[in-house]
């Protein structure tokens, strides 16, 4: 009697799968943007031995009332700009504990700036004094809460 034989790559084909499909879930869940690592230019006369600052940067686009996307987030300690694009009409945006009511322009880009301080959790963003969004202020690890 024959025992069948399995194709040598048939478990290595179904491995690769799994992976893939595992990657796909993962890749599904919504995380807050942490922005894109600048370094603004060196000072015309920088202090010895004083580096550049590094901030984070994100970017967002008011659509119908509504921030585009909504999530962002940064570690503690940090400075963050959020670049906002305008819908054509003026707004005002806040987030809560770190930057008090800005003025957002009709059109173009307009830039908040802050640093991130206080104790890690879920902060509210509202534009025009309703919640459109959130900031996820990060300890040291990374994490919210």
């Amino acid at each position: 009697m024959k025992t069948p034989r399995r194709r040598a790559g048939s478990w290595a084909s179904r491995g690769a799968c799994i992976a893939l499909l595992g990657l796909g879930l993962v890749a599904c869940g919504e995380t807050a943007d942490t922005g894109t690592p600048v370094t603004p230019p060196a000072p015309l006369t920088p202090e010895v031995g004083e580096d550049p600052e590094e901030t984070n940067r994100a970017a967002a686009a008011i659509v119908e009332g509504e921030l585009d996307p909504e999530t962002f987030g940064g570690q503690i300690g940090t400075a963050f700009e959020l670049v906002i694009t305008g819908d054509g009409t003026e707004h005002t945006l806040a987030i809560q504990e770190l930057v008090d009511d800005t003025t957002i322009a009709s059109e173009g880009e307009t830039v908040v700036g802050f640093t991130i301080e206080g104790e890690p959790g879920s902060l509210e963003i509202t534009l025009d004094g309703d919640v459109v969004g959130m900031f996820e202020r990060q300890g040291e690890s990374g994490d919210s809460d």
